[in-house]
């Protein structure tokens, strides 16, 4: 109860009689009331506190100060929009004929045609029978492509892994690793009904290719391919060295089987910082970023971060139940977690506020309020403008901070038995300026404040057995190995410039005007996570318009065909530009 309703002038007047000529005062009999009420609230009601989900010891305390984990140049850097470079034109730029752009269409049908699902429990390539659609994947791959096979040194990284290796004739020069992954999410069979077209059907109706995989990943590989063979048919010998790199399992939970196995595989052949750059999948580009056209590679990704949560009871008949059952304790944690979520914040660790730099800068058309709080808060910190985005979609929302997600819970194999075991499966993705250190500390304060409420033992993040927590327990464990949000690709040198002005030269706006390059993030991880120690110039960009594909992950995903073909006149530049420039490595 608030004190607001406790006091004197909010309380009723005291009646008037009309049949007395003076009034009688009823204040001792509305004060003893309030007593009493005090009085009950004090023995037997809960505490004011408790009313209040966000109780002051379970907020989240960061206990790291994020500020001493970047260095304050980059600090600065990131609270302003980089410079934008000069455009680079290639040497040559491929305008596909109507015979040619029919063709490479396709072919890039032919390719959502083979149904290469992949699932979290797959096993191993040659026992799990499920893999065999990747074995069909690189014979087409072979036979659609044989110029480039037969140049490239191709090797399969255990054994679903592809590289291809263009050597270049300068071995001094660090290579450029394009990437792709040839998996898709599975596509249920109970939802085939729902698609307007099949989803392994690689349908064209003339503007979209339909099916799984058309958008995720396989416009972006085929694309690769394409570009490399019509620059090789035209006599292109590479100076520096051309890699490109294909994960099997990239949308698997933790995709340790493709992209874990290549990227070590080249650290060890090229040395750590052995890339000049590497572009994998990612954004695109935006015609009307606040009035004006940009381009928005990924140059950052939050962190990542799987648990399961186990509640251990004593179980027994159902006639006889304690007062919370192992799931009534597991409501209890989610309901914790849910309701008391990591801070919403805008910090320059992440490449949102960057790009919202770049829009102050060369947008005609950014919201008045976002100009006002870009410029009126900040260098450090940006709490109302983050809590401004945060209203407006779940996608920003998700931008401002660490999320968390109950995806999965188990528990109880009866009616009338109590479950003696109930887990859930959470999901974090961790906020550019927090840590997985400060994830977990939130978990363990809210949960270990559940166990001891329901007089559990705790056991946060100790690895310990399940025969070592005793019969009643909460217990927190991670799932898979947990990710640190991504460095930071810079935004200046030689790279970024070779990066920037190619988008700009190959990629302007609608119009013909300047498409202004800016670093963005999204809520999602890819591959690149497997190439920090490769090179610091990473970036997340497929070349197309972002509003090229449709319906990724679930029924009727399609990918425009002018997407397509934007992707193709991109990396046909990017490996150009790539192959002249002679800047740092």
């Amino acid at each position: 109860m608030s004190e607001k309703f406790l006091t004197p002038s909010s309380l009723p007047l005291p009646a008037q009689s009309p049949y007395s000529g003076r009034r009688k005062s009823n204040y001792p009999k509305i004060l003893l009331g309030v007593l009493f009420v005090l009085a009950t609230l004090v023995n037997f009601g809960p505490s004011i506190s408790s009313l209040n989900p966000l109780r002051n010891d379970l907020e989240f305390v960061d206990d790291e100060n994020w500020i001493d984990r970047f260095d304050q140049g980059d600090i600065e850097k990131w609270s302003k929009c980089p410079q934008q470079p000069k455009a680079l034109f290639p040497n040559t730029t491929w305008e596909l004929s109507d015979e040619e752009k029919k063709k490479v269409v396709d072919t890039f049908s032919r390719a959502v045609q083979i149904p290469t699902e992949s699932f979290d429990d797959n096993g191993e390539p040659n026992e799990d029978p499920r893999w065999k659609p990747f074995f069909d994947f690189q014979a087409w791959l072979e036979d659609t492509f044989p110029l480039a096979h037969t140049t490239a040194r191709i090797e399969y990284i255990n054994t679903l892994g592809i590289l291809a290796t263009f050597e270049g004739t300068d071995p001094s020069l660090k290579p450029l690793l394009l990437m792709s992954h040839y998996d898709v999410v599975p596509a249920p069979s109970d939802t085939f009904d729902r698609w307007t077209h099949p989803p392994f059907s690689g349908y064209n109706d003339g503007t979209y290719i339909w099916g799984r995989g058309a958008g995720d990943d396989k416009p972006l590989l085929v694309a690769q391919w394409e570009a490399i063979t019509d620059l090789l048919e035209k006599g292109f010998k590479p100076r520096r060295t051309i890699i490109f790199s294909h994960g099997n399992d990239e949308e698997e939970v933790f995709a340790r089987r493709g992209q874990g196995h290549i990227a070590p595989f080249l650290e060890e052949r090229y040395g750590k910082d052995g890339l000049l750059m590497v572009i994998d999948e990612g954004s695109g580009l935006i015609d009307d970023f606040y009035g004006a056209p940009f381009a928005i590679p990924g140059m950052g990704e939050k962190g990542y971060m799987d648990i399961v949560i186990s509640v251990g009871t004593a179980g027994g008949h159902s006639s006889v139940p304690p007062t919370h059952s192992g799931i009534g304790i597991m409501s209890q944690v989610v309901s914790a977690l849910e309701d008391n979520p990591f801070p919403t914040k805008l910090t320059p660790a992440s490449p949102l506020l960057t790009s919202l730099e770049c829009a102050l800068a060369h947008s005609p058309s950014v919201p008045s309020h976002y100009s006002k709080l870009l410029k009126s808060e900040g260098p450090k910190s940006y709490p109302k403008l983050a809590k401004v985005l945060a209203k407006e979609n779940l996608k920003s929302k998700a931008m401002v901070g660490t999320t968390t997600a109950v995806d999965v819970i188990n528990g109880g194999v009866k009616v009338n038995a109590l479950p003696e075991l109930v887990t859930t499966l959470i999901n974090f993705r961790i906020d550019f300026s927090e840590s997985i250190n400060s994830t977990q500390a939130h978990v363990n304060r809210l949960v270990s404040h559940i166990a001891k409420k329901n007089g559990l033992g705790y056991h946060g993040f100790e690895s310990k057995k399940k025969e070592e927590l005793g019969g009643k327990y909460i217990s927190v464990e991670l799932l898979g190995l947990p990710l640190e949000p991504a460095p930071r690709t810079p935004a200046e040198g030689g790279v970024w410039e070779l990066f920037a002005g190619t988008v700009k030269a190959v990629l302007p706006g609608s119009n013909g005007e300047e498409r202004i390059v800016t670093p963005y993030a999204s809520t999602g991880n890819t591959d690149c996570k497997m190439y920090y120690n490769l090179t610091k110039n990473v970036y997340r960009f497929m070349g197309s318009s972002v509003s090229a594909s449709f319906n990724a992950h679930t029924v009727d995903e399609k990918f425009a065909i002018e997407g397509y073909l934007q992707i193709i006149k991109w990396v046909h530049a990017i490996i150009q530009n790539s192959d002249s420039y002679d800047g740092e490595e």
